[in-house]
């Protein structure tokens, strides 16, 4: 049988215990929301990196068979026309991207509301003490 100490050592062991055990499970808690936004980072850099050079690559050759499929007075307006086309297009996906980092909740926000509580649980348990 575990002989446990008493009075005001075992308190304190009790309480930094206690202080421990919570600031391991924060630490706990913190690493898997780096974890899930180190995941979500390399998918979308990933799939962002293959989109862009496959859609490229792709426009790219369709010009090229397009402007030598025309007549010759034609081909500098094609030309003119999808590279004012590309520029709006690339714009508008730089504004998408812009739009879509402002939305993005803040790392680690769930760990930052949960020290929050436990602050404002450790004043409330303060103030309550000193009403004794």
């Amino acid at each position: 049988m575990i002989r446990q100490a008493s009075g005001i050592v075992g308190d304190v062991r009790g309480i930094a215990h206690t202080g421990l055990r919570a600031v391991r499970t924060r630490l706990e808690l913190a690493s898997i929301e780096l974890t899930e936004e180190k995941a979500w980072l390399v998918r979308f850099v990933l799939v962002a990196v293959a989109a862009l050079y496959l859609v490229t690559f792709g426009l790219l050759l369709g010009i090229c068979a397009l402007t030598l499929w025309a007549s010759e007075e034609n081909r500098p307006a094609i030309l003119g026309g999808f590279t004012a086309v590309f520029l709006v297009v690339g714009l508008g996906c730089a504004l998408y991207i812009w739009m879509q980092a402002r939305r993005r909740h803040p790392i680690l926000k769930e760990t930052i509301a949960v020290l929050k509580g436990d602050e404002q649980a450790l004043r409330q348990g303060l103030q309550g003490a000193g009403d004794d």
